[in-house]
């Protein structure tokens, strides 16, 4: 049976010493539940490598100008340097490894010379390394433990990618250019007519090509991004309400409140107290190279 969200919510990773981290570290592990017509917006991470695989559901991934479809079983390895966006198309879960380090570089370097970075059955090795961490949940699981699973993970995809899925394709000029914009001024944006203005074409027409090739509205788009980094603000505990809703571009607080609580399900104040936000919550990667509670 496939690992669920809810399965792998308390394990612990250790953050790892300098020489390790260098070699092999493992920045993010965990379980993403994906809800059908949900987004999920990843930022940009310099120096990082992002292995998704899909533990059950299938899912669309945006990154650059590229879109392609993931299924379970399969698993696509993503350079941190570009913004990822997750479109799930069917309900299920979303494995996540984000490593860095030497090693994963010299890896996932050949493999792209070799073949590709889309591995038909790298799913399983995925879910391999998350069960491993799992089965230590009830203790924390060591750097070296988490580098060891790692690193069979690595072994496990070296030189098995293939150049892509047979759904990959360039998004439309129009679309690449809303993702990019939304993604870079979501914080300015009046609207998605707007948008369309900038992009010189009809909201109708814009609307109409976004929600064909992405499953989703660009103005859901809009807001979930702005969700997204409104919980980065909240996180730091040192913004009001206010500020964080002007920051990321809601026309105020009772509609970014009202907005806030419809996606996380609590209102941005009882997000802000807590200090171990539910799996089930936006969960975005800090900039840093510490591992995390998941």
């Amino acid at each position: 049976m496939s690992l669920t969200a809810e399965q792998f919510r308390s394990v612990t990773l250790e953050a790892p010493g300098e020489f390790l981290s260098g070699l092999l570290g493992v920045s993010q592990a965990q379980v993403l539940p994906l809800r059908a017509g949900s987004i999920r917006a990843l930022p940009a991470e310099f120096g990082v490598w992002r292995v998704a695989a899909p533990l059950h559901g299938a899912l669309r991934v945006a990154a650059g100008d590229q879109a392609w479809p993931l299924e379970p079983r399969q698993a696509a390895v993503l350079e941190g340097r570009e913004e990822l966006s997750l479109l799930p198309t069917e309900d299920g879960a979303l494995g996540l490894i984000v490593l860095r380090g030497e090693a994963a570089d010299r890896v996932f370097d050949s493999s792209r010379r070799e073949g590709g970075l889309f591995f038909a059955r790298g799913g399983e090795a995925v879910e391999r390394m998350l069960r491993l961490l799992l089965a230590r949940a009830h203790r924390q699981v060591s750097a070296k433990e988490a580098s060891e699973a790692a690193y069979a993970l690595l072994m496990a995809l070296a030189g098995t990618g293939s150049a892509g899925p047979a759904g990959q394709r360039s998004l439309p000029y129009v679309v690449e250019a809303a993702l990019n914009t939304i993604r870079q001024d979501y914080a300015f944006l009046d609207g998605i007519g707007e948008l369309a203005g900038r992009l010189e074409v009809s909201q109708a027409y814009l609307t109409r090509c976004f929600l064909k090739e992405t499953g989703v509205t660009p103005g859901k788009y809009l807001n979930q991004v702005r969700i997204e980094n409104a919980c980065i603000l909240l996180r730091q505990g040192t913004h009001t309400v206010q500020f964080v809703s002007d920051a990321c571009g809601f026309a105020n607080a009772n509609y970014f409140a009202r907005v806030f609580r419809q996606s996380v399900g609590l209102n941005p104040r009882a997000y802000a107290r807590q200090t171990d936000a539910p799996q089930d919550l936006p969960d975005l990667p800090d900039r840093d190279e510490h591992l995390y509670v998941l």
